[in-house]
């Protein structure tokens, strides 16, 4: 449990938008279909409409209004496609039939997205376009290209790294949890979207990453070449004959699995650590079923959208009955605060170490017409009491300084199973 721990590690994100353009083709074509429907000219004979008979200078009259109508409504079209466009399309076309050198307009649609979140004041929004889905996705995943890293964002925007996978390539590197990303492959990431800065160390087997960190104040720069890694979220670890250890570093699709498998080989008459610092979230789902495991039924965690409630409940006929005890610090986010708030409303365990983050916002996805997507936040974690998380954190029932963590959680583990057994 040492600060640059082999973290079995995982990080997160359940997530505006341009204004959905006007087909202006679609509009001319209909347009001069109707114009031109109660006439249709022949330039080699004469031309019957409602049984009167048109002559050749009456036919070039006509043919000449018709010509002059279909350009007033082309240039009512022109003007009304003008006066439809924002002010930011407008910003985007000048810039770039205006620029002396070659501009990508789609960056530059992608950077007007990104500022709209950033001034919505939405910390946690992020946009995805359509080539960075498979990056978001694999988030979530148990296995991915990469350096072995997982990142957390702090309210002022500082990226840090919150876990190292064992057994990565960033494991054998001199990076360590907790020290701050500033720059990769020559690219600021300070202020920038956890899903931007994913993207960019996202670098093909082989190949390569420079990242520069600080720690201490002292800048540190590291090269890493990416490899396949295998997500392990669950460490299980044997403390004493009779108390297992579990360190969860993210919440990840298959976790509460993880958990469950591994305690099925440990001993753990005597109680169960839950080691739930460092971890900055996951899947609500998966922190939902862990609660499970030691919660038997009951509400672990609800949340409000437009007036509909969406409530997460344990329902487990046969729960693991021992004391338990559960570690949080500072860095601890998301669905691991869910799983320590819902052990602490349900009088189910013991919470120590340090006050939590306090990231309790439900986000959601949101697609666009492109393909691409937004994730926004929705709504507020309530834990089973009805607690607020965001910008709240949880307390826990008893403050413990890193460096005694092993030692008190063994302590409280024997005092709530002296209680047990006297009760």
């Amino acid at each position: 449990m040492s600060e640059k721990k082999k973290s079995p590690a995982s990080k997160r994100a359940v997530i505006g938008g341009r204004a959905k353009k006007t087909d202006a083709s679609s509009i001319k074509t209909r347009t001069r279909s109707e114009v031109e429907a109660p006439i249709q000219v022949d330039s080699y004979s004469r031309v019957y409409s409602q049984g009167k008979i048109i002559t050749p200078d009456l036919l070039r009259k006509s043919a000449i209004v018709l010509l002059i109508t279909s350009l007033v409504f082309a240039i009512g079209i022109q003007v009304g496609e003008s006066r439809n466009a924002s002010s930011v399309d407008e910003a985007i076309r000048s810039v770039v039939e205006s620029s002396a050198r070659e501009i990508d307009r789609d960056a530059l649609e992608r950077a007007a997205i990104e500022g709209v979140l950033k001034a919505s004041g939405d910390e946690w929004a992020n946009y995805f376009p359509r080539e960075a889905l498979d990056i978001f996705e694999s988030q979530s995943s148990n296995s991915f290209t990469g350096i072995g890293i997982y990142l957390s964002k702090s309210r002022g925007g500082i990226i840090k790294i919150s876990s190292i996978q064992e057994g990565s390539p960033a494991e054998k590197s001199d990076l360590a949890i907790g020290d701050e990303l500033l720059e990769v492959n020559g690219i600021q990431v300070s202020g920038a979207s956890l899903a931007s800065t994913i993207a960019l160390l996202r670098a093909d087997i082989g190949k390569g990453v420079d990242l520069v960190v600080t720690r201490d104040e002292k800048k540190i720069l590291v090269t890493i070449k990416p490899g396949k890694v295998r997500a392990k979220s669950v460490e299980l670890t044997q403390v004493s004959s009779s108390v297992a250890l579990i360190e969860i570093a993210s919440f990840i699709s298959g976790t509460a699995s993880e958990v469950s498998q591994a305690l099925k080989s440990a001993n753990y008459s005597s109680g169960v650590i839950i080691d739930l610092r460092n971890n900055s979230g996951g899947l609500v789902e998966e922190a939902v079923d862990v609660a499970e495991l030691f919660i038997g039924n009951g509400i672990i965690v609800s949340y409000k959208v437009n007036e509909s409630e969406k409530v997460f409940r344990a329902l487990n006929s046969n729960p693991i009955k021992v004391p338990v005890v559960v570690v949080i610090n500072r860095n601890t986010a998301s669905s691991a605060e869910i799983l320590a708030g819902a052990f602490q409303d349900r009088n189910r365990g013991v919470v120590i170490g340090e006050r939590s983050y306090g990231k309790g916002s439900v986000q959601e996805l949101i697609s666009l017409d492109d393909g691409s997507k937004l994730e926004l936040t929705v709504a507020l974690f309530l834990t089973p009491s009805g607690r607020i998380i965001e910008e709240v954190g949880i307390t826990p029932d008893l403050a413990v300084a890193p460096a005694e963590i092993g030692l008190k959680s063994l302590q409280v583990l024997g005092g709530l199973a002296s209680f047990i057994s006297k009760d």
